[in-house]
């Protein structure tokens, strides 16, 4: 009830599994790594400076920040002001 008779074992489970954990994501950001230089190597690095700067100009659209700001607002209240719009007209 209050985990006073907890197993140690239970303890020693979870620790592995976050150390098991960790060092997946490890592997994951090292094969990322190796993925980024060897693409880096193949395209070279003005072709990729020139794919970072698309990339930012894409995501720092108007268009897109508007879009960003109403999938994240809430839906009941975009609605009721595309309607109260709409009646202003």
């Amino acid at each position: 009830m209050f985990g006073f008779g907890k197993n140690k074992s239970d303890k020693r489970k979870k620790s592995k599994e976050l150390q098991a954990g960790r060092v997946k994501s490890q592997r994951l950001r090292e094969e990322a790594l190796a993925n980024a230089r060897a693409a880096r190597e193949t395209l070279g690095d003005e072709t990729v400076q020139k794919i970072a700067e698309i990339i930012a100009r894409k995501e720092n659209n108007p268009f897109q920040q508007a879009i960003r700001q109403l999938e994240s607002a809430d839906s009941d209240r975009v609605a009721d002001e595309i309607l109260y719009m709409l009646d202003e007209k």
